[in-house]
């Protein structure tokens, strides 16, 4: 019937470690940058790394997510979202070229195992 071009299949992307848009995170560290992009002029840069229900460490990635006034640091577990609409709305509507931020620190939680 004619010549048929094999289909070219895509491969699925790898699973997401992070299957929510919000998930928490503990801070690793933090970012210091003399200049920067002036959309995060009034956030701090922080290094965070996701975790379990358990408070431990998932995965071997950092993220870096800003803070716009939440005052998080070292070893605080934050609440974050990976997301640019949230990112948008927490630093004031302006166009800001991230997709991580942090919504809020973690006094305490708990959960069932």
């Amino acid at each position: 019937m004619g010549d048929h071009q094999p289909l070219l299949l895509i491969p699925p992307l790898p699973p997401s470690p992070f299957p929510l848009p919000m998930f928490l995170c503990r801070v690793t560290g933090t970012l210091v940058a003399t200049r920067k992009q002036p959309a995060f002029s009034p956030a701090k840069l922080l290094i965070v790394h996701p975790i379990d229900p358990a408070g431990d460490l998932i995965g071997r990635k950092d993220l870096l997510a800003l803070d716009p006034h939440f005052g998080a640091g070292e070893g605080d577990v934050v609440l974050v979202a990976r997301e640019g609409s949230a990112v948008r709305q927490l630093m004031g509507g302006e166009a800001v070229p991230a997709n991580v931020v942090i919504l809020g620190v973690v006094d305490d939680w708990s959960y069932d195992a």
